[in-house]
């Protein structure tokens, strides 16, 4: 590599770039019980075998180069990073059927000799992996066998090794628990973008709104009637989702009724047509969390705005930024609703029982202190923590003057779970 003509080139501790060139990578396949494929990354340390492998895996993100990679390996331990069926495209993502790829992972690190597993849930994956761990926690037979959009998932048959530990880093509460803190309460008709209810609109300055980089500024009042039109909207996108799902059954059954074998061919194709129609659902303007522009709600060390947009969040509400905008029924209500999704870590941490780690990023614009709580205080675990990680975003980059005058986040995160997973599991 070319050394840059002004000096020495900088050496970034968590740049894949600066990867130890002698740790050992093994590009792994997998299939997943219902033969849906996956793929992932085992780093190995050089020179030696741990015992302990770390577990990454994010909804839909790449964490087969996740940034703890190089520190962990440093530090003596395997790390595998497994990117999931549904790599960048959550269309139709279905959170129960995720847990398959979790579990031919985790099945492979126990075929390789691994003795204990530290499930480590970033952002999206601890609610995801907490997801996981509570299923693999239960009897076979009280596992989750369907989606709740009824799609099959057959974690009853389901080899699931649990992991020994379980870390969350910036881990929210889940991706449907998200949505709806971000979800334009505004909104009175999905089938237009526009449709507007002014008395609910964060944008609005009669409701407290000023443009970035202006802070804003909310009455508590009004933002607890807020908070319930979000839920609303919330309930009314699950019922849109649920009339698709019975429209598209209420043919199949027509299909399925001895009179289908007696209808003209016209006729049965018009049938066949509706039964087998898959609808999409476009979700508009979400991206509409008052917390994001006034800075008095949930106060921690976050700079104005969200992580999904530049600037003022109104172009990610109205323009292409913003999560879950085009998806199946299926997937709304697995993955994006805040009242059906069961990926949803305040309510399956409870069933976790192993040792249990948070780790909150203070600066975080997308997640927020009452969040950790709720999860801490609903953690099932007797050994459980609540670690702060100070003048750091989501992504873990330095906030503000003081986080660029410390050591790296990422740096400081290692510091703080490494001595923890070797407290209770040893060394590597």
């Amino acid at each position: 590599m070319s050394q840059p003509l002004d000096g020495p080139r900088r050496r970034l501790p968590f740049a894949f770039s600066e990867l130890d060139a002698s740790v050992r990578r093994d590009v792994l396949y997998f299939e997943a019980s219902d033969t849906a494929q996956s793929s992932g990354i085992l780093y190995r340390p050089p020179g030696r075998e741990p015992k302990t492998a770390v577990y990454l895996m994010h909804p839909r993100g790449a964490f087969s180069r996740h940034y703890v990679v190089p520190g962990l390996t440093a530090r003596g331990y395997a790390v595998l990073g497994h990117d999931s069926r549904y790599l960048n495209n959550d269309s139709h993502m279905i959170h129960e059927r995720l847990l398959l790829d979790v579990a031919a992972g985790m099945r492979e690190l126990k075929e390789r000799g691994f003795e204990r597993i530290v499930l480590l849930g970033n952002s999206g994956g601890g609610s995801l992996l907490g997801f996981y761990q509570s299923q693999a926690a239960k009897e076979p037979g009280e596992r989750l066998s369907s989606a709740p959009g009824g799609e099959l998932a057959d974690l009853p048959g389901e080899t699931m090794p649990p992991g020994d530990l379980f870390i969350a880093v910036a881990a929210h509460p889940g991706q449907g628990r998200f949505m709806q803190n971000v979800l334009d309460p505004s909104v009175v008709n999905e089938a237009d973008p526009t449709s507007w209810e002014p008395d609910f609109d964060m944008y609005s300055p009669h409701n407290g709104y000023r443009p970035y980089p202006e802070p804003s500024h909310f009455e508590t009042r009004w933002l607890g009637k807020y908070r319930n039109r979000q839920r609303d909207r919330n309930r009314r996108l699950d019922a849109l989702a649920r009339g698709y799902i019975e429209e598209r059954e209420y043919w199949q059954e027509r299909r399925r009724e001895p009179v289908y074998g007696e209808l003209a061919p016209v006729q049965r194709g018009l049938v066949d047509r509706r039964a087998n129609l898959s609808r999409y659902m476009v979700v508009y303007r979400t991206l509409a969390n008052p917390a994001y522009l006034d800075l008095t709600i949930e106060p921690n060390g976050r700079p104005l705005g969200s992580i999904f947009a530049t600037g003022d969040p109104i172009t990610g509400n109205y323009g292409q930024a913003g999560l879950g905008r085009l998806l199946t029924p299926g997937a709304w209500l697995s993955t994006w609703s805040g009242v059906s999704s069961r990926a949803n870590l305040p309510q399956t941490i409870a069933g976790i029982t192993v040792p249990t780690l948070l780790v909150y990023a203070d600066g975080d614009s997308d997640v927020f202190p009452s969040e950790q709580l709720e999860m801490y205080n609903a953690s099932g675990a007797d050994d459980r923590d609540l670690q702060v990680l100070d003048w750091a975003d989501h992504y873990l980059n330095p906030v503000g003057e003081e986080g660029r005058a410390m050591a790296d986040p990422r740096e400081r995160l290692l510091e703080m779970i490494v001595p923890w997973i070797e407290e209770r599991i040893g060394e590597p």
